[in-house]
């Protein structure tokens, strides 16, 4: 993991967004929460997190708010899919609910591991 990276929980639960800060932000990443109510407020390219942690519910909203951010690695949590292509596959990881938190930080943390720095 690289210090400096940026994870965003778009949506979700408070305990998604806790449990990432605990884990996460000790290892110099940085774990941020946005609602959809105040998504605009991240439109700023300079701020396109490495990966974007997204409940399925709030999928679609998360890719139409959010420009620039069709290209960030997520892990969907809720859904069982097969990607559309073999590049959506590498970049993309399902969790199914109910979910461990363990399973989403490992695939935060493979998705983080194949992410170039944004520095």
């Amino acid at each position: 993991m690289v210090n400096g990276q940026r994870v965003v929980v778009f949506d979700g639960l408070n305990e998604t967004e806790e449990v990432l800060k605990a884990i996460l932000e000790p290892r110099g990443c940085s774990v941020d929460r946005v609602r959809q109510r105040n998504a605009t407020d991240l439109n700023s390219t300079s701020e396109i997190p490495n990966i974007v942690v997204v409940h399925d519910d709030d999928l679609n909203e998360s890719q139409a708010s959010q420009p620039g951010w069709n290209q960030v690695p997520r892990v969907v949590i809720g859904s069982v899919r097969k990607p559309k292509s073999a590049t959506a596959g590498q970049t993309t990881r399902f969790l199914m609910q109910p979910f461990q938190y363990a399973e989403l930080i490992d695939s935060i943390e493979s998705l983080l591991q194949q992410s170039p720095s944004t520095d």
